[in-house]
């Protein structure tokens, strides 16, 4: 393999973030070992430089002592005894030199050294020749008062054998900790992979057109399995809200077809065909209440397309309903009085909210407009508000002749019509589902037994 190939596997390597994450961890596991190591290992060295040097403190005193007890001979005796019992021999290190720098006894060559030098020192590492051959040892130096110096230490070859076998240890812990960054991070990165494969493959085929596509549920209770669920949860979104267009284009392509071929229908005729004055002027009058209908229903399915996207939310303000329904009311009582119908407005309470003004009038509007549409003439309608915890409730009942269960749960659908031979296009209570939605309230459209009730919730406002 080049190095080149090397650099781009690596990269490729570098790139997956799960090896990073797992790589950045494990050098910082691996790198906190190996300080603690390092930490130890100084401890561990200034613990038996310690220890040597307690115990060449201690033999030193009690030789002192000797000295001081005993005198010069018993002093130099000892030493000879010391080096001739055979324990420790190579390790333990004696001088005694009398005043002009003469060996009396031990195991070193003469050293030169002045008369005022190392006085009551403390254990230093000094390179002192032993038969002739080099050596290094803690020393300590004491001067006696008859001008004698005695030198008590110890050779440094132990603590550097054990000195070495900790480094050794040390270097070996290293490299087993580096091969387990290496094992853990390529075991971690598989794991990872097989965790997300799923998501993976899930999204490669939703974005081929597979909207049915959902990740498998795993066993585990992990993170992994929130993500799985959101995402299950965002596609299952993703997949209504597509079905939605889909559906919306299918039916504003069924409803607009046949008005936009009846207006250039009497177009072509009023064109080709030779017309007295008044009825050429019905022709036009008759495509223009056409074109004007076509834009009144492009103007609601603008109204739900920013409803159901938020455009909107920016205008909220706190409002009072009885307000906006006192004035929707007052719009309406005219034609309800022509058709024989009450209504009834019963502001139980006056709950405020947070909305769009014009939004949750349009709201109003659309479904009186519906009831007197569909009640039927000297019916009643009931409009009422109160309070239930933290949200307003609004209902709108009428005792006309209602819904039939079966074509309940197709209200409030765009271009649903209970009556095909009615005005309009079925917008209305669509435009109402998506502004409450909007407002992040719910509305349900239910059996009044009898009649129809429109029931909305909308969270109160905060104070």
């Amino acid at each position: 393999m080049t190095i080149g190939q090397i650099g781009q596997a690596w990269r490729r390597l570098w790139g997956s973030v799960s090896f990073r994450l797992t790589f950045n961890y494990s050098l910082l596991a691996a790198g906190t070992t190996i300080v603690v190591l390092l930490f130890v290992y100084l401890q561990l060295v200034n613990l038996l430089q310690m220890q040597f040097s307690r115990q060449i403190s201690l033999a030193a005193h009690r030789l002192v002592a000797l000295y001081e007890n005993e005198g010069a001979h018993a002093l130099s005796s000892a030493i000879t005894t010391l080096l001739s019992d055979q324990t420790d021999v190579d390790s333990e290190m004696y001088l005694l030199l009398d005043a002009q720098g003469v060996k009396l006894a031990g195991n070193l060559d003469p050293m030169d050294i002045g008369p005022g030098d190392h006085e009551l020192s403390s254990t230093t590492s000094e390179a002192v020749l032993r038969d002739g051959i080099p050596r290094e040892g803690f020393l300590r130096l004491q001067r006696l008062d008859n001008g004698w110096l005695l030198v008590v230490g110890h050779d440094v070859r132990d603590l550097q054998e054990i000195k070495h076998l900790i480094s050794q240890a040390m270097l070996l812990t290293t490299f087993i900790a580096m091969l387990l960054v290496a094992a853990g991070t390529y075991v971690f990165r598989l794991a990872l992979t097989w965790r997300v494969q799923d998501i993976r493959d899930t999204v490669r085929h939703v974005g081929t057109g597979e909207l049915t596509r959902r990740v498998p549920d795993a066993q585990e209770e992990d993170e992994f399995a929130g993500l799985r669920n959101d995402i299950n949860h965002m596609l299952d979104r993703i997949e209504a809200l597509m079905s939605g267009v889909r559906n919306v284009s299918d039916s504003i392509a069924h409803n607009l077809r046949t008005p936009l071929a009846r207006v250039l229908a009497n177009l072509h005729a009023a064109q080709h065909r030779r017309l007295d004055g008044p009825a050429q002027e019905a022709a036009i009058d008759e495509a223009r209440r056409e074109i004007m209908d076509l834009i009144t229903v492009t103007e609601k399915l603008l109204l739900i397309a920013e409803a159901e996207s938020g455009v909107r939310r920016q205008s909220f303000q706190k409002l009072c309903l009885s307000g906006i329904l006192e004035d929707v009311v007052d719009l309406f009582e005219p034609l309800a009085a022509e058709k024989h119908i009450t209504l009834h407005l019963r502001c139980g309470a006056d709950p405020r909210v947070w909305a769009d003004a014009d939004l949750l009038a349009g709201v109003f509007v659309n479904i009186i407009e519906n009831s007197l549409k569909y009640a039927g003439d000297g019916t009643n309608i009931v409009i009422d508000t109160s309070r239930e915890g933290r949200f307003a409730i609004l209902t709108i009942d009428d005792d006309g002749p209602g819904v039939e269960a079966q074509f309940m749960e197709h209200v409030g659908t765009r271009f649903y019509r209970l009556r095909p031979d009615a005005p309009g296009y079925g917008l209305g209570l669509a435009s109402v589902r998506a502004i409450i939605s909007l407002h992040e309230g719910q509305v349900w459209f239910e059996d009044a037994q009898p009649g129809f009730r429109v029931r909305i919730q909308l969270p109160l406002a905060e104070h």
